[in-house]
């Protein structure tokens, strides 16, 4: 009996965003767990960042910067009503969201305004294309 061999090969493609959204969520418990504020704010926005990845590679969103920002203000929003229950743990979890969600939506803005800078000095430089006769 003779067994074949298929040249069959594989076009799936492989994101690395689920992981970095599973790191990003770990991250943030573990450095809310430790009192280690910049290791939970920075876990909040690795999943942001990821979240925004898997959106735009799946063709949710067409620009990621809205995307982070839209996340930003839901952090910002969840992260208060944490700080307002005044509980003991919610209060160092919300602030670690809030401080998350606003250096979100501060990255969404520098972004928006580089982009703008970039398109108004890139029309700038552009020669006219109109003659005068």
């Amino acid at each position: 009996m003779m067994v074949e061999e298929s040249n069959v090969t594989s076009a799936t493609k492989t994101s690395p965003w689920p992981m970095l959204v599973a790191v990003g969520f770990a991250l943030s418990e573990v450095g809310i767990f430790l009192g280690l504020r910049p290791v939970s704010v920075a876990g909040l926005l690795l999943f942001v960042g990821a979240v925004a990845g898997i959106l735009a590679d799946s063709g949710y969103v067409t620009q990621t910067s809205v995307s982070v920002g839209i996340q930003g203000l839901v952090l910002v929003i969840l992260g208060a009503a944490l700080i307002l229950e005044e509980q003991t743990g919610t209060t160092v979890r919300g602030e670690s969201v809030v401080l998350a969600g606003a250096l979100s939506l501060v990255g969404t803005l520098l972004w928006a305004g580089i982009a703008r800078w970039r398109r108004r000095t890139a029309s700038i430089t552009e020669p006219s294309e109109t003659t005068s006769d």
